[in-house]
């Protein structure tokens, strides 16, 4: 009966982040439990049933992700901010730079490698959550 339980509260958790996992996890569990409750297996056996059902749902999981990836991309005319241009202010860890667009500072990353450095101009063409995706042209400053 605990391997039902636990099954439904990971599925209820599994409704607020939408991530899949749980749901495997949640699924290998009520396998677990049908096991014990049809074949009147033991805890070892079910603990091994849920643990293999699970190892082979998240490779599941991870191959559809990579396959599909989640990645946003709305049409230019859908975003406004598509096609602006930002100022590289300085760069951060993981490829990322920190930038200055509309009053404030954002994270942005190049979707290409790039030869970028602090000051330069840059175009925004899309985003991933919180974080602009540039174009891998440079428009430097001109100062004359």
């Amino acid at each position: 009966m605990i391997w039902f339980i636990v099954a439904l509260i990971l599925f209820i958790l599994e409704m607020f982040s939408g991530t899949f996992y749980l749901l495997v996890i949640s699924a290998s569990l009520l396998s677990a439990g049908l096991a014990e409750w049809l074949l009147q297996t033991s805890n070892n056996v079910n603990a091994v049933i849920a643990t293999v059902f699970s190892i082979v749902g998240i490779i599941i999981v991870r191959l559809w992700q990579q396959n599909y990836p989640r990645e946003n991309k709305a049409k230019a005319s859908d975003n406004p901010d598509y096609g602006q241009t930002v100022v590289l202010t300085k760069p951060l860890a993981n490829d990322l730079w920190q930038v200055h667009y509309r009053g404030t500072t954002w994270q942005a990353r190049f979707i290409q490698p790039t030869t970028a450095k602090t000051g330069d101009n840059a175009q925004i063409i899309s985003h991933n959550g919180n974080i602009l995706n540039l174009t891998s042209q440079i428009y430097t400053t001109c100062q004359e």
